[in-house]
């Protein structure tokens, strides 16, 4: 009867360990949460908050410091014009059964943009290590694919409106 006793309570305080190391995840964060699960995604892991800024024109071009703003807003099916004055914060989840796993033989991080606690927008982007390039829609897609123009084309007209 002791040892029953013992392994009750051995169970009881592993459990508490692992509830008491689980983070519930709440508010924006379970937004994004809803809104990759909702778009077919396994989610795998949680990065949390990955950025936080406040959008204005100076984000959109300029100098190195704007290349992911540009990255991430040029694969949006909305205009960043849209939100300006207004924080943006992005969470970040590592997914599988996502578009580009089939061609990367990889998981995929994915990026959810929140504004006023609304989803705007996402983008991802392979789950590997060392590889540099630019992100995809969120649906997997590059930049000719969402917007219908070449890079060149995109990049003119992007210079055009954002630029000082």
């Amino acid at each position: 009867m002791r040892g029953f006793i013992k392994m009750g309570v051995m169970i009881a305080i592993v459990f508490l360990i692992f509830a008491g190391c689980s983070k519930d995840v709440t508010g924006d964060e379970k937004t994004a949460e809803q809104y990759v699960e909702d778009q077919g995604y396994k989610i795998t892991s949680h990065k949390g908050e990955t950025d936080k800024y406040l959008l204005d024109k100076s984000k959109l071009y300029g100098s190195t410091e704007t290349i992911p703003y540009r990255q991430s807003w040029r694969v949006q099916t909305v205009e960043p014009d849209m939100y300006f004055g207004e924080e943006i914060t992005v969470y970040g989840f590592t997914v599988s059964n996502h578009p580009l796993e089939k061609s990367n033989k990889a998981k995929t991080n994915v990026y959810i943009m929140l504004a006023e606690g609304k989803v705007i927008g996402g983008y991802s982007f392979p789950n590997i290590e060392g590889l540099n390039g630019s992100v995809y829609s969120l649906d997997g897609k590059t930049l000719e694919e969402v917007t219908g123009r070449t890079f060149k084309d995109w990049s003119d007209g992007w210079k055009k409106k954002y630029s000082s």
